[in-house]
C-alpha cells in the first residue's frame, strides 16, 4: 500500500496480509470463548487460541504461527494477549470477500508473465476445474477442487494450470478460511472483470473434496479427439474425421446439461483469453491479437479470416515455415490465419505525415479498445505492454513515424496517438499535470539520471543506472524538459532530477503499480500471427455451432452476456444452491460430517 511522508513524497509500504478466520468457523470460535472463559482478566493469548481453533477444525493447518497472525490482525498486544470482547469484534467485521478480490487484483497484472498477465491463467483453471461435472451423477465440477491432486492434475489438457494453482497460494496464505474450490472460481470472477469481461455473480460456500473425488483424465475437450490419423484434408481444408471431434465437443457439453449456444458461448468468450504453448499442450499461439482483454474476436476472426492446417514441418503456400509463433509440436495438428500470414494487399491512399504541432505532449485518454505500448517510436518494435481504453497516461514527447503519430509516456515505452491508417487512438484531454507526474520513479538512462541544484542551475551529479526515487515536486521547463525534486533519502537528495528532455529523451521512467514495478521487457509471441485448434475450427464446420458463432461475431454485448451466464452456471455446477446436481452433488460434504465439522475436512 502506498503512502506519504511528512515531505509528500509517495513510498511503497508492503504490510503483512492478515490471516483471517472462516465465517464458518468464526460463529464457534465466538461461541466457545463466550461459554468456556476461564480468564481472570477477560484476555485470551495464543496458546489458548490455537487450543480452540484445533479443536473445532482437526485438520494440520492451524500452526502457531498462523494463529498468532489472526491475533495480531484482531489487534493482539506484543504478549499475544487480546481482550474477548476486542476479539469477537474483529472476527465479527472480518467476513466480507472484498478483501480477496482486492489481494487478487493486486497480483493479477504481472510484466514477465504471458502478455502481462495472469488473468488468463486463472480463468481457464476455473473453467477446468469446473468442466468435469456430470449431471447424471453429479460428480466432478467446481465444488471439490480436485484438481490439487495428481490424478486430475495430470489430465493432459490440465498442462500448464499448476502454474495458476501455485500463483493463488499466495492469496491462499492470507485468507486459509476461503476454500480452494471458492478461491478459484473468485480468482477467475474477477479476472474477467479486470479484463473487461462480464460481471459474473460470485457466491461462496464450496467445500474442498477428498483424493477420492479426484475425476481421472477424459471428461475436458480434446482438441483432436476423433480426428482420423495423419494429416489428410478434404476439399475444404478441413482435416478429415471433424465430424467426430464435434461430436465430441456435444458430449463433453452435454454431459454437463449445456445447450449448442452455451457451448458456443462458453468456448468464444474463454478462447478470447490465453495463449498455447508447446511445453503444456503441444499447441502453440493465441487464438486473438490481444489475449488478455475481452472481445468478440475471437468469432469474428473464425468466421472472417482464412485458416490453414499446419504440422510442425509444415511448408506455407510461399514456401517458408510454419511462423515459430504457432507452430505446433511434432505430432500435432492445429489451424493459423492465414489472413495474418499473407495479408492481402490493398490499395491505399496517399496519406500526409500528420502534423505534430496538433498533439502536443500533455495528459491522453485511450480512445480505442487497447493500444500496443512498443519500446521505440518504430512502430515494428518490440511490444512491452498494453494500454485498455479510458487509460489516462502523461506522455512527455510526441514524435511522427511514417504516418503514424507517437507518444512516450511517463512511464517508458511508446503508443501511436494516430495509427499508420489514420485513425485517432488517444484523445489530449489535457496539457502535462504537476500532481500526476509526482511520484517514484526509476533512471533508465545508461550513465543515470542528471542532477542539478536548481532547475536551469549547474549539474552537481547524476544516479546510478536503475535507482529508484521518490519526487515531490515537478518543475516543467519552457523547453519541454522536466524535472523532479528528490525527496527521499539518497544520489542527490533535495535536487532536481532530469526526468525528460527533449534532447536526451527520457532519463527516468514513473514506476506505476502493476505496469513496471520491474522493468518492463519485450512480451515474447508478439508477432501478430493466429492460430485455432481443431475444436475450435469445428464451431465453425459444423452449422449447428455455427449459427451461434454467427451472431457472436457481429455482437460483442450479446457475447459478453452470454459468457457471463454460461459462465456463472459452469462454475456452479454440482453446487449445493445449484440447480444443476446429482446423486453425488456434495457427497463430500457428507463423507467430512464424521470429521471436522466446521471446516469440511480441508
Amino acid at each position: 500500500r502506498g503512502g506519504a511522508d511528512s515531505t509528500g513524497c509517495c513510498f511503497r509500504v508492503e504490510e503483512e496480509s492478515p490471516i483471517t478466520l472462516p465465517p464458518e468457523i468464526m460463529d464457534k470460535v465466538l461461541e466457545t470463548l463466550k461459554k468456556y472463559d476461564r480468564s481472570t482478566d477477560g484476555t485470551i493469548g495464543v496458546a489458548e487460541m490455537k487450543r480452540i481453533i484445533c479443536a473445532l477444525d482437526t485438520s494440520d493447518f492451524w500452526t502457531e504461527e498462523k494463529v498468532r497472525s489472526v491475533m495480531k490482525y484482531a489487534g493482539a498486544d506484543a504478549s499475544g494477549r487480546i481482550g474477548l470482547e476486542q476479539l469477537c469484534q474483529s472476527l465479527e467485521g472480518s467476513r466480507s470477500y472484498e478483501e480477496v478480490r482486492q489481494a487478487i487484483r493486486d497480483i493479477m497484472d504481472s510484466p514477465g508473465w504471458d502478455d502481462g498477465s495472469y488473468g488468463p491463467l486463472l480463468i481457464r483453471l476455473a473453467w477446468h476445474s469446473s468442466g468435469t461435472y456430470s449431471k447424471a451423477d453429479g460428480s466432478g465440477g467446481s465444488n471439490g477442487a480436485t484438481m490439487r491432486y495428481s490424478l486430475e492434475a495430470s489430465d493432459p489438457e490440465n498442462g500448464g494450470l499448476k502454474a495458476a494453482r501455485e500463483y493463488l497460494e499466495q492469496v491462499k496464505v492470507k485468507f486459509p478460511w476461503l476454500s480452494y474450490s471458492d478461491l478459484w472460481v473468485l480468482a477467475a470472477c474477477v479476472a474477467l472483470e479486470h479484463t473487461g469481461g462480464p460481471k459474473v455473480p460470485f457466491r461462496g460456500g464450496r467445500v474442498d473434496a477428498p483424493e477420492s473425488q479426484a475425476q481421472k483424465p477424459g471428461r475436458l475437450p480434446g482438441a483432436e479427439h476423433g480426428l482420423e490419423p495423419g494429416f489428410e484434408l478434404d476439399e475444404e481444408g478441413r482435416l478429415k474425421g471433424w465430424e467426430k471431434t464435434a461430436q465430441h465437443i456435444r458430449d463433453v457439453f452435454g454431459r454437463m446439461g449445456f445447450s449448442d449456444k452455451e457451448a458456443v458461448a462458453l468456448i468464444a468468450g474463454g478462447h478470447v483469453y490465453g495463449r498455447c504453448h508447446t511445453e503444456s499442450s503441444g499447441y502453440a499461439g493465441a487464438w486473438v491479437e490481444n489475449p488478455t482483454r475481452f472481445s468478440n474476436e475471437y468469432a469474428a476472426d473464425l468466421v472472417g479470416d482464412k485458416w490453414i492446417a499446419v504440422e510442425h514441418d509444415t511448408k506455407m503456400p510461399d514456401g517458408g515455415p510454419v511462423p515459430e509463433e504457432v507452430r505446433p509440436a511434432p505430432g500435432k495438428r492445429q489451424y493459423i490465419d492465414l489472413s495474418k500470414y499473407m495479408p492481402e494487399e490493398e490499395e491505399e491512399a496517399a496519406r500526409q505525415a500528420p502534423d505534430a504541432t496538433a498533439f502536443p505532449p500533455g495528459r491522453y485518454r485511450c480512445a480505442s479498445q487497447w493500444v500496443n505500448c512498443r519500446e521505440s517510436p518504430d512502430v515494428s518494435s518490440a511490444i512491452i505492454g498494453r494500454f485498455n481504453q479510458e487509460e489516462v497516461l502523461s506522455l512527455v514527447a510526441v514524435k511522427i513515424f511514417s504516418t503514424a503519430v507517437r507518444g512516450q509516456t511517463e512511464r517508458g515505452g511508446w503508443v501511436s496517438i494516430v495509427g499508420s491508417g489514420g485513425k485517432n487512438l488517444f484523445e489530449r484531454i489535457g496539457g502535462l499535470d504537476v500532481k500526476s507526474l509526482m511520484g517514484r520513479y526509476r533512471a533508465v538512462a545508461s550513465g543515470g539520471a542528471l542532477y542539478y541544484s536548481t532547475p536551469g542551475g549547474e549539474t552537481t551529479g547524476r544516479t546510478k543506472l536503475n535507482d529508484e526515487f521518490c519526487v515531490s515536486d515537478i518543475h516543467i521547463g519552457a523547453g519541454g524538459e522536466i524535472l523532479g525534486k528528490r525527496a527521499d533519502p539518497g544520489d542527490g537528495m533535495g535536487s532536481w532530477i532530469m526526468i525528460f528532455s527533449p534532447s536526451s529523451g527520457l532519463s527516468a521512467e514513473m514506476v506505476i503499480k502493476g505496469w513496471n514495478e520491474t522493468p518492463r521487457k519485450a512480451i515474447l509471441g508478439q508477432t501478430g500471427h493466429q492460430m485455432m485448434l481443431v475444436t475450435d475450427m469445428c464451431l465453425l464446420w459444423d452449422p449447428g455451432f455455427r449459427e451461434h458463432v454467427e451472431v457472436y461475431a457481429e455482437d460483442e454485448e450479446l457475447l459478453k452476456a452470454d459468457f457471463g451466464k454460461a459462465f456463472q452456471r459452469l462454475t456452479e455446477l454440482g453446487c449445493a444452491w445449484s440447480a444443476d446436481k446429482g446423486a453425488m452433488s456434495g457427497i463430500h460434504h457428507k463423507m467430512a460430517a464424521s470429521g471436522c465439522p466446521v471446516m469440511g475436512g480441508n
